[in-house]
């Protein structure tokens, strides 16, 4: 039984966490993209552009902390 507990807590933990990381890798493309059409109207407001940014950095982040964890 505690075999099967540890399992599903694996499970739902590495789902959760991989949801949040594809979460913030679309709001970074969408803050992107907002920033991008921002930009072309002629605003100069950087703050989408600088959130996409960190949203990225974020992804990253998770990934060079995850691989190693693979090999």
């Amino acid at each position: 039984m505690e075999e099967v507990i540890s399992f599903l807590t694996v499970l739902i933990v590495a789902v959760v966490i991989a949801g949040g990381i594809g979460t913030m890798y679309a709001t970074g493309l969408r803050l992107w993209a907002r920033s991008t059409a921002a930009e072309q109207e002629g605003h100069g407001f950087m703050g989408a552009r600088i959130a996409s940014v960190a949203c990225f950095v974020v992804v990253l982040f998770a990934l060079w902390l995850m691989i190693p964890l693979f090999h």
